[in-house]
């Protein structure tokens, strides 16, 4: 039975990150296990397939923990950061730019070029890739760590990189929590985050298929938990697009998700504008909101206001109008779940896990990526985790050897 320096579990975005910087400083004996056919299957599906890998706004307050001390996630990024992650891809042969929002994308704008740059870079360094390999359980045995998987594997270090519960139809069914509470690690209360939220039919009638750029605040027993600006997109089961995902992270069923459908205006700007137009006495009512806002979102606006098309804009409430305009409410009946999710909120607890993401609980056991108690916002910034926890576990596995 042949045993490795370094076993890793997970073929994503993380653990192939650790095993490229493995064989970058010369460790050799690297196992990479992954429980898909091929490696890198989320990663070739971010960024809605374009691969959106960081952001040029990366900052630790894009990020959030519930157990990880003040600056430990800064700490990691600043180790091993997106320039480090940009430079090393280069050398690779990709060619990488800025989008809106601070998005950074290969060129090609295909995910899977990515994990294919990842995937020639392992098989030159040397990394020994097994997939479809499933890992049920792991212990320490001695001196060394023992993984069954259908077949037993040893190895002096072990790099838990299975990722969370988001997205399973990618293989990421939450096996890691296991696998690290074996050895007594604590795992926090489990979420969707960057998801699809759900809301009542009723108030969204009329608006499916509709994606405008707004901003919203989330508003829980009337005080507002978060803010965030970007697209909206009208579902017929809720809302999609950046700013439910980004607000995702923080709401809960019975939240009130505030749409301010016109951001670049003031609410008298918009009283101003529609009582402009209402002052014409032939105008009806569904030709108030034209050149103003959506037309399928004016309607709503009007049914909402109890208002008919046909009615004269002239007898209309204008204030109350610009009002709901400025502050659509839309009540939160919940999201998606995990199926429908790109990151899991919570994890292993980091305050377990030293400045190079070891355990406190077993020495030579590292637990990056998702895993961890770190999620990020929308935009590249969840994978940017990856990468550097990746690398900065890899560093500190390099120094023991």
């Amino acid at each position: 039975m042949q045993k490795y320096r370094v076993i890793i579990v997970g073929g994503g975005a993380a653990g192939m990150y650790c095993a490229l910087r493995l064989a970058d400083l010369g460790v050799r004996g690297v196992l990479l296990l992954e429980r898909n056919e091929r490696l890198g299957r989320k990663l070739s599906a971010t960024g809605n397939g374009q691969g959106n890998i960081t952001n040029a706004q990366i900052a630790a307050c894009n990020y959030f923990s519930q157990t990880a001390a003040p600056g430990a996630v800064e700490r990691v990024l600043r180790r091993y950061g997106r320039d480090d992650v940009l430079a090393r891809l280069g050398a690779l042969g990709g060619l990488f730019s800025e989008g809106e929002g601070g998005k950074i994308y290969p060129a090609s704008r295909q995910a899977a070029s990515v994990t294919d740059l990842f995937r020639f870079a392992l098989a030159r360094g040397g990394v020994s890739v097994r997939t479809k390999v499933r890992v049920r359980s792991a212990a320490r045995e001695g001196n060394v760590f023992s993984v069954q998987a259908g077949e037993r594997f040893l190895s002096d270090v072990l790099v838990l990189a299975c990722g969370g519960c988001a997205a399973p139809h990618f293989g990421t069914e939450g096996d890691g929590y296991a696998l690290a509470g074996a050895f007594g690690h604590t795992v926090t209360p489990l979420r969707p985050s960057l998801v699809q939220l759900k809301a009542d039919p009723t108030s969204v009638r009329g608006l499916k298929g509709v994606r405008v750029e707004v901003e919203a605040a989330l508003l829980r027993a009337g005080t507002e938990i978060a803010r965030a600006a970007g697209d909206i997109i009208f579902t017929d089961y809720g809302v999609s697009g950046d700013v439910a995902f980004r607000l995702s992270a923080f709401a809960k069923e019975g939240d009130v998700l505030s749409v301010d459908f016109l951001p670049s205006f003031t609410e008298e700007e918009i009283r101003a504008a529609l009582e402009n137009k209402a002052a014409d006495r032939a105008l009806a009512a569904g030709d108030l909101f034209r050149c103003v806002v959506n037309s399928a979102v004016g309607r709503c606006i009007l049914r909402r206001n109890g208002i008919r098309e046909e009615e004269a804009a002239a007898r209309l409430p204008v204030r109350a109008l610009a009002h709901a305009a400025k502050s659509f409410a839309i009540p939160v009946a919940g999201n998606l779940g995990f199926d429908a999710a790109q990151v899991t909120k919570g994890g292993v607890s980091m305050d377990e896990l030293d400045e190079d993401l070891m355990s406190r609980r077993q020495d030579g056991l590292y637990i990056v990526g998702e895993l961890a108690d770190v999620d990020g916002e929308c935009g590249g910034y969840n994978l940017q985790w990856a990468f550097s926890s990746g690398a900065v576990a890899a560093e500190a596995i390099a120094r023991r050897h």
